[in-house]
This record gives C-alpha cells, sequence and structure tokens, in this order.
C-alpha cells in the first residue's frame, strides 16, 4: 500500500495516520517538494546574508513561508492521489491560487503569532481552529474571512486531533531545528555562510512536511464529514 493509498479506505483517522502519511508523501516526492521550498525560500536566504539585522526580516520570512506553503498544497493533493508532480508544476499552480490564500496564511499567522506571544493557549487554539484555511483557500478558493470559516467548520469537533498533529509537527520541527543547527553551528559557526544555508535548508524542509502534514489534515477531515475521497478534491486542479 502506497503513501497516498493508506487511510484512504476507512473515513475515520489518527494524529499518528497524519503524521506518517504526510512524511511518506514527502519521501516519496522528496526532490518535487523539497526543491519546490527551496526555490520559494530564495528570498529568505537573500535577506538573511545581504540585511541579517533588518527589523523586516520576520516579515519576509513569514510571506516566504506561506508561499511555500500554497505551492505545495497542490503538490500534496497530486501526491494523495498518487500522482507524480514537479517542482515547477507546483509552483506555476501555486503562483495562480496564490491571493487568497497568502491573504489568509499572513492574516492567520500574525494572529496566531500574537495570541501565542500574549498568552500561549489563544494562539494554540487559533491555530488548531485554522490549521487547514490555507488548504481551504488553494482547493475550494474561497476568500480570506470565508476560508478561515470554512477551517472552524471543518476541525470542529476533531480539534483534540488537529491539535495533535499540529503539536507534533511543531516539536519535530523544533528538535530537527536545535540538532541541525548545534551540528552546523559547532562546525562552521553560529552567522557562517554555510551556518545560514543549513538553517534555509531545514527551515524550507520542515516548511515542506508542514503543508504535507496541514493537506493530509484537510483531506482527512473532508473525508471523514463529507464523505468525499481525493479524487473528488483534486478534481479542481485538473
Amino acid at each position: 500500500m502506497t503513501a497516498m493509498q493508506s487511510g484512504t479506505g476507512e473515513a475515520s483517522w489518527t494524529v499518528g495516520n497524519a503524521i506518517s502519511t504526510a512524511g511518506a508523501i514527502l519521501i516519496s516526492h522528496f526532490a518535487a517538494f523539497f526543491g519546490t521550498a527551496l526555490v520559494a525560500s530564495v528570498p529568505s536566504l537573500v535577506f538573511d546574508i545581504l540585511v541579517p539585522d533588518s527589523p523586516l526580516h520576520s516579515i519576509v520570512d513569514l510571506i516566504v513561508g506561506q508561499i511555500v506553503s500554497v505551492t505545495l498544497v497542490y503538490g500534496s493533493m497530486q501526491a494523495l492521489r498518487g500522482q507524480q508532480v514537479a517542482v515547477g508544476e507546483c509552483l506555476s499552480q501555486g503562483m495562480k491560487r496564490l491571493g487568497a490564500a497568502l491573504g489568509v496564511a499572513i492574516l492567520s499567522g500574525i494572529a496566531i503569532a500574537a495570541g501565542m506571544f500574549v498568552l500561549l493557549v489563544p494562539g494554540l487554539i487559533l491555530a488548531t481552529m485554522w490549521a487547514v484555511a490555507v488548504p481551504v483557500a488553494v482547493i475550494e478558493e474561497m476568500g480570506v474571512t470565508a476560508s478561515l470559516s470554512r477551517s472552524q467548520q471543518l476541525t470542529s469537533g476533531r480539534r483534540w486531533r488537529v491539535f495533535g498533529a499540529y503539536l507534533l509537527t511543531l516539536l519535530i520541527t523544533v528538535v530537527g531545528g536545535a540538532i541541525v543547527g548545534g551540528v552546523v553551528g559547532v562546525m562552521a559557526g553560529i552567522g557562517s555562510s554555510l551556518f545560514l544555508i543549513a538553517v534555509w535548508a531545514f527551515v524550507a524542509l520542515t516548511q515542506a512536511f508542514s503543508s504535507c502534514v496541514f493537506t493530509t489534515l484537510y483531506y482527512y477531515l473532508r473525508r471523514e464529514k463529507e464523505g468525499v475521497d481525493i479524487h473528488q478534491i483534486a478534481a479542481v486542479f485538473d
């Protein structure tokens, strides 16, 4: 049974299903997904090297990260239905649907970050409610507020599982980042060009994985709550 086929025979799903399926998708399409994430995040690397102390750095990273997410929703959906994808295909299809999806990603990202900064719990609640807002905007082509509302609807009644997948993805990212940053920092020195490139590549990899996770969650939620299959959902790209 392939990664794209696993779990599709039954409506119910678990946190383990979501994470393992997302990981299998990334591994089986590694060159296309990692390549897409690297290309889309080049502006972040350039900004790191040229103006590392700029106050705009976090804004650039936020926008770049969301562009990666938007472009890889398409790739993840194609992978879930067993089709191969290429870097150029992910970028071109993602850019066609960038408008509202980017607005959703930036607005939700700022709100979640603010919620976590002020008090951790509100940020986690928003992150859980809006976990699939970007796939909604890309696939269902809804506006910003409609996509956020639709995500709230889809995650309703399933938020502990969605939160579990979100938290596990975050832990993988944090632990992996600490390991990569520590090893490369010791070998090449923190702030060196090699360190910046290694961090850039790792962040691109984690963004690709996160996109796979949240697109998989979107598919599982729609399959469980609405009874649609992957081919019906992905037909919007045909």
